[in-house]
């Protein structure tokens, strides 16, 4: 039988699959988890996104639309090289979608699965690179609860931890919906299998299972059904055969049962630390990296299903065309009549029916050719232009994008911070523009020169009462473009990001 190592990475489409999702090109399946199905698609200037779509079965239940919507503000707030950065997202269209920057290898599950073990350099790198993601997440106030070699993926420049559906923040309340586990039972922390709040250490006890899977390509408390293995987790100690030492230090005290005792993540970065400059240079054994190349090989697209009403267009452009064709030959030969006849109007005629032809044929007619401005075609009027659409809703603020003003040279968006309930803090620091840009139509990103921190960089605090706003803004160099429909990203801190899309200024 032949391997699956062997086939391509990505799967083509099926008819039913969508070909566009949120402005983004749909090329390929990339795969499917018990959430969703996962796209590889593309922005318009080319760079490959992974897109997860919820199941259509699932799409009108509150809790997995809830769900989704954690996922997608737990990634927003991790900011590591060793996870997968979110580009974009939509939870209010009918199948609530997250796109993130492709990874181009295979995870650490497949990998492991089709070519064995890997060897103990690899697994330096390794460890230490999901520690480091780790620590971002950590950070953000954020447990994964679901680390496992599916959510590894293997990179050309070292792991990328991924897939943060079930991650939750610290201080959110807890699932309770009834037969659904959250977690994988073969790489879950005893406290988990007790149905007890999982904290910073779970995910290390985590990290323990699978380090010791791609050392040995086997779990440490075996197989089994579910019960099986969650009662070993809880009451018995693993079995560590054949794992190379230092590796085998660092998994047993990963899996103490107690939490206390497992390593925080410095510890384990520090533990896997290596005298090299780069560790991440040829960090795959030669079988893995010839994997990576089918990674960047281009994906052939299957054609939209044929629409009934689109099917007969060529046929009716056809005779249209045809139709045309004979009536410009009537018109011509006419007019080469009344031209030979010496009539005046006719020549008139006969200029403005040759531009006509011209046009048709898709030849620009040299002998009137079109003046205009660039400024006057591609930018807006100077002035104030009302937006007034709310593009982040928190448990703390809403922001609403209230108008844009256009300058001589520059471009400004004005954003309220509408408080929720009561009176709150904004610290510059923390909460006001760290991130804003404009994304034109065309796939240019113009990042914003002033915000109002940089312009008040004296005064950090402020205090906006319950029912009242703040107005932020952010300027811009003037784009070249405006002509087409573009995206405001703002980004208010780590934990406040949003989006407007297709604003229009006429």
């Amino acid at each position: 039988m032949q391997s699956a190592w062997s086939d391509p990475p990505f799967q083509p489409l099926a008819a039913d699959d969508p070909r566009e999702i949120g402005g983004y090109r749909v090329l390929a399946r990339l795969g499917a988890g018990g959430m969703g199905r996962v796209y590889l698609g593309s922005t318009q200037s080319g760079r490959r996104l992974a897109i997860k779509v919820i199941r259509p079965e699932y799409t009108e239940d509150p809790e997995f639309r809830r769900r989704f919507q954690q996922e997608i503000e737990a990634a927003q707030r991790v900011q590591s090289i060793y996870t997968a950065p979110v580009v974009d997202a939509d939870t209010r269209v009918a199948q609530p979608w997250l796109a993130t920057a492709c990874i181009p290898g295979p995870s650490l599950a497949e990998a492991v699965t089709e070519l064995g073990p890997l060897p103990v350099d690899t697994l330096r790198v390794l460890v230490a690179g999901i520690a480091e993601a780790l620590q971002a997440i950590h950070r953000a106030e954020i447990v994964h609860r679901d680390l496992k070699p599916s959510n590894v993926l293997l990179a050309p420049d070292g792991p990328r931890v991924i897939d943060f559906g079930i991650a939750r923040a610290a201080d959110s309340t807890p699932f309770t919906r009834t037969g659904l586990r959250i977690g994988s039972p073969r790489f879950m922390s005893p406290e988990q299998a007790r149905g007890e709040p999982a904290g910073p250490a779970s995910d290390l006890f985590a990290l323990g299972s699978t380090v010791y899977f791609a050392a040995t390509g086997r779990t440490p408390f075996g197989e089994g059904p579910d019960a099986t293995v969650l009662y070993r987790i809880v009451h018995e100690e693993p079995t560590l055969t054949d794992c190379p030492e230092p590796i085998l230090s660092l998994v047993r005290r990963c899996l103490a049962k107690d939490p206390e005792a497992r390593p925080t993540v410095e510890q384990v970065i520090q533990t896997m630390m290596m005298s090299d400059t780069d560790t991440t240079v040829h960090w795959l054994p030669p079988t893995l990296t010839t994997r990576l190349t089918q990674y960047a090989t281009s994906v052939e697209t299957s054609p939209s299903p044929p629409r009934r009403s689109w099917a007969r267009r060529p046929a009716i452009t056809g005779v249209v065309v045809g139709v045309l064709l004979v009536g410009g030959l009537v018109t011509v030969l006419q007019l080469t009549r009344d031209l030979e006849a010496g009539a005046p109007e006719a020549k008139a005629t006969a200029t403005s029916s040759a531009v006509a032809q011209k046009a048709a044929a898709g030849v620009s007619p040299s002998a009137t050719p079109v003046k205009t401005t660039p400024a006057e075609t591609k930018r807006p009027a100077p002035g104030r232009y009302p937006i007034n659409r709310q593009f982040y809703t928190g448990s703390q603020w809403i922001l609403v994008l209230n108008y844009f003003e256009v300058g001589k040279d520059t471009l400004t968006a004005y954003v309220d911070y509408r408080p929720r309930g009561r009176t709150r803090q904004l610290t510059c620091k923390d909460e006001l523009p760290t991130a804003s840009l404009i994304m034109l139509a065309g796939g240019q990103a113009v990042p914003s020169k002033e915000t109002f921190c940089s312009a008040h960089p004296h005064r950090k605090d402020w205090t906006v009462k319950a029912g009242k706003k703040f107005t932020d803004h952010a300027v811009f160099p003037m784009p070249d473009d405006l002509r087409k429909p573009f995206t405001l990203e703002w980004q208010a801190g780590l934990s406040l990001t949003g989006k407007v899309r297709g604003i229009l200024l006429r």
